[in-house]
């Protein structure tokens, strides 16, 4: 972009690499774009979440305002003059990703109305209208999208025809939305939470301690626009970097990217937009009570061990007052209607409840008197419980699952029985005792599993569990946030793993033991790499360090090896943006 003139030889080359990176496009990898689905599809899963999430904390706050005008009335007017501001850019987003779809998918409609119906028809829209919380959505299918790889028309609309700022493109207009929209952000945040907000599109962005970290001088920065605190720029003052267009966040994100990358993207834009809102929101009603000792639902709650005991046991439970702790509490309480008992709290505020009675149900009802220190006043909190007591039972349970699983051992509790010693056995597999009615269950083949218990000879009865294998973990790669990494922090990462979420079993372990690796290169060119462990190997490795801003990488086919010592190959990829 030099202006240079060229030479003839110059121009022929020029051409032969245009016509070369047009037959690499032609060529992306299915793979790739069926990961871009899977990636665009949890990403509006949870825009979703958020609109929710959103909505209901501005709901809390609506009703603090009601409670303390005054005092929430100036936080509750900056949230709300957040809201438009979140509603302007998200409503554009998602406008905006419908008329690229609508552009060249259903470019044969005559009006908007005609292209929605042709969208319903085709499966590329799930709804005709769709609005959440007050907010416009379309959800576009993408695996139904016949142009997806395609890139140039996404290009030529986003960027412009010819590319760069001023010639149409569509990028250049949403990163100033974006940008205008982070600033109110930041001001409802303050800049002390300004490297946690994301939706940067400047190549430069950042307070001065910030950038003089990351090796920026006193001569650079004065280069840069500095508004406020922060410093931004649309390109970044490294030697070698100095091409308005080639350097920008536009052109790193929509220069020849096919089009269900772009609906991806575009998805993610309103994603980091709900968090930023999310967290700006949750930032300014924080801030209401910043300097006060608050309640959170104030009121008094039991915590009972349990609701069912068995004869001979004691029912124990703690009563207190939620989101406050004073060192003299006194509850009121009747047990089945009885005398009203005193008990005192501890010094956490904690009132201790127990009572050994007989069998059958039992009923308590109680007062918590304390001292509201907004009213000086002395208030009562009422509260109630139940609980039941039963005959001796005997009782067989999986101690963490409802099911068993092959590979592991399983915890067993076996309880209950009149008159010596209970003993257990398995239909299949391996049950070996751990302690005084604990067994662990090591399953075999068998798709079921009885454990059956006896005492003295006789039968106490059994119970039937469902075998099964090894749920899949989750892959992942440490220091990834929301997608995003930067390049020493991937590189630290140094390999993907494997991590069981939500699973109770102590000592699962899965190994990763290979995945391929995919990316694009600035030139166009798509890479394919394989490993044959978790750990990056030195093409990854060497792929990363060479990454530029704005550059992904998907992370896909990982297989996986568990105690079971079956292999397994987890479907989700893992699509990583360097940034």
């Amino acid at each position: 972009m030099s202006g240079a003139k060229e030479t003839p030889r110059q121009k022929m080359i020029g051409m032969m690499y245009l016509v070369y990176t047009a037959l690499l496009a032609m060529n992306v990898s299915k793979d790739i774009l069926d990961a871009f689905d899977t990636v665009n599809s949890g990403v509006q899963t949870t825009n979703i979440t958020l609109s929710n999430q959103i909505n209901q904390k501005y709901a809390a706050f609506e009703e603090q305002f009601g409670l303390d005008e005054e005092k929430v009335g100036p936080y509750w007017e900056q949230a709300q003059a957040l809201r438009v501001e979140a509603d302007s850019l998200i409503n554009y987003v998602e406008a905006l990703k419908w008329d690229l779809v609508k552009k060249i998918e259903v470019d044969k409609a005559n009006s908007d109305e005609e292209a929605v119906q042709m969208a319903l028809k085709s499966g590329l829209l799930k709804s005709s209208n769709t609005t959440l919380n007050g907010r416009k959505m379309y959800d576009i299918n993408t695996s139904k999208v016949k142009s997806r790889d395609n890139y140039n028309r996404p290009t030529e609309y986003m960027m412009g025809n010819p590319e760069g700022p001023g010639n149409g493109g569509k990028a250049y207009e949403l990163s100033e939305r974006i940008r205008r929209f982070r600033g109110k952000v930041v001001e409802a945040m303050g800049p002390q939470h300004i490297h946690e907000i994301g939706l940067i599109t400047d190549s430069l962005y950042g307070t001065k301690p910030y950038l003089e970290e990351n090796g920026y001088t006193e001569a650079q920065l004065k280069k840069l626009p500095l508004e406020g605190d922060v410093y931004g720029a649309k390109i970044s003052y490294y030697p070698g970097m100095t091409d308005p267009v080639q350097d920008s966040w536009e052109y790193h994100n929509f220069h020849h990217t096919v089009l269900v990358a772009d609906v991806t993207l575009l998805n993610k834009i309103i994603s980091e937009a709900e968090t930023a809102e999310l967290n700006a929101v949750t930032q300014l009603m924080t801030n209401i009570h910043a300097q006060d000792f608050t309640f959170d639902e104030v009121g008094a709650r039991v915590f009972a061990e349990s609701g069912y005991l068995l004869s001979g046991q004691t029912y124990k439970a703690q009563a207190m007052v939620t989101a406050w702790k004073n060192s003299q509490l006194t509850a009121r309480v009747k047990l089945d209607g009885g005398a009203e008992k005193e008990y005192t709290s501890n010094a956490q505020g904690v009132i201790p409840l127990e009572w050994n009675v007989g069998v059958g149900s039992h009923k308590y009802t109680g007062v918590i008197d304390m001292l509201d220190p907004t009213t000086n006043k002395m208030e009562e909190f009422p509260f109630e419980g139940a609980f039941t007591v039963a005959p001796p039972a005997v009782s067989v349970s999986a101690t963490k699952m409802n099911v068993v699983y092959r590979g592991i051992n399983n915890p067993i509790a076996v309880g209950g029985g009149v008159g010596g010693e209970i003993n257990a056995s398995a239909s299949s597999g391996t049950l070996s005792r751990t302690g005084n009615g604990t067994y662990n269950l090591l399953p075999g083949a068998a798709d079921e599993v009885t454990i059956s218990v006896t005492s003295g000879g006789s039968s106490l009865g059994s119970m039937k569990f469902r075998v099964k294998d090894l749920p899949k973990p989750v892959a992942l790669i440490r220091n990834v946030v929301n997608g995003q990494v930067s390049k020493s922090a991937l590189q630290a990462a140094g390999r993907v793993e494997a991590e069981m979420k939500d699973f109770d079993f102590d000592g699962v372990r899965y190994d990763v033991v290979g995945y391929t690796f995919r990316y694009k290169t600035k030139s166009g060119t798509t890479k394919e790499a394989k490993a044959g462990s978790g750990a990056f190997t030195d093409e990854i490795r060497n792929a990363i360090s060479q990454a530029n801003v704005g550059d992904m990488f998907v992370f896909t086919a990982i297989q996986v090896r568990g105690n079971d010592g079956k292999t397994k190959t987890i479907e989700t990829p893992i699509g990583v943006e360097i940034k």
